[in-house]
């Protein structure tokens, strides 16, 4: 069975993949954009669920998960005329998208992190004795 934190984790990753859709791909300029398919197969007694949908205006999705997080991959084309397409995984980890359009993590903050993982913490009241 499903917890309740569990089914809200899944609810809340559908809202936030169909409100980034919403965003990213113009809906509300294109009134005309109609649904072509859509499954959705809620949660089961386990907790497993998917979806997917596709409208005619480029747009398709698909979903599925379970109690331990979910796996999807979104694609539409942008208001500049480019196709994107991400992935995504949440899960204990947290929500970690990844496809062409997501900008990466620059190496300064990734060498800046790795000096804070393994370097000790400052004494502030220590270091600002005079």
């Amino acid at each position: 069975m499903m917890s309740p934190s569990s089914r809200s984790f899944c609810k809340i990753l559908v809202v936030m993949a169909l409100g980034c859709l919403h965003f990213c791909s113009g809906i509300a300029r294109d009134s005309t954009a109609r649904t072509i398919y859509y499954r959705n197969i809620p949660p089961d007694s386990l907790g497993h669920y998917s979806f997917d949908f596709q409208t005619t205006n480029g747009i398709t999705t698909k979903g599925a998960g379970n109690e331990n997080g979910a796996v999807g991959v979104v694609q539409y084309v942008s208001p500049e005329g480019i196709p994107v397409t991400f992935s995504y995984v949440a899960d204990a980890n947290g929500y970690q998208p990844t496809g062409d359009m997501i900008p990466t993590i620059p190496l300064h903050v990734i060498r800046q992190l790795e000096y804070i993982r393994t370097h000790s913490p400052v004494d502030e009241r220590r270091s600002r004795r005079w």
